[in-house]
């Protein structure tokens, strides 16, 4: 498990950037410095757990590595998975109180249209990072040597 946890980091880096971006605007717009925390984490947090999800995918071969095909299905699923938990912690951190945004579906079915854009994104910061990253894990990972 240590092994494929060190591989995941790049992901990790990605939704970790996500994250930062959201709650930095969130900020830069003039939200309380607790609703921009809140509003990173709600952000970053599933997209951290998707993109991790999507290297132990690679490191498994179950998708290519650095392919877009795969990585624009996976994210056409998980991108407004991952926006939705966002919505409903943004309600929760407003209001008081969880929710869903109004019509659920259609602002699901936008999201997936957005995803393309960001699996683009990801798979090419992933890969940044993770041409960076990778060769630092020691030989004996058996992930490295797959992918």
């Amino acid at each position: 498990m240590k092994q494929l946890a060190q591989y995941c980091v790049p992901a990790a880096v990605v939704g970790t950037a996500a994250g930062l971006v959201a709650g930095g605007l969130a900020a830069f717009v003039g939200q309380p410095a607790g609703w921009a925390i809140l509003t990173g984490l709600g952000l970053g947090v599933p997209l951290i757990l998707f993109g991790s999800g999507y290297s132990v995918l690679v490191a498994l071969r179950k998708v290519p590595a650095g392919v877009f095909a795969p990585a624009a299905v996976y994210w056409l699923i998980a991108f407004p998975i991952s926006l939705f938990i966002h919505a409903i912690v943004t309600e929760w951190v407003v209001t008081g109180t969880p929710g869903l945004p109004p019509d659920p579906w259609k602002f699901l079915a936008f999201r997936a249209l957005l995803s393309m854009g960001f699996a683009i994104g990801f798979l090419w910061m992933h890969d940044q990072v993770a041409r960076f990253y990778w060769p630092h894990l020691p030989k004996t990972n058996p992930y490295i040597t797959k992918a």
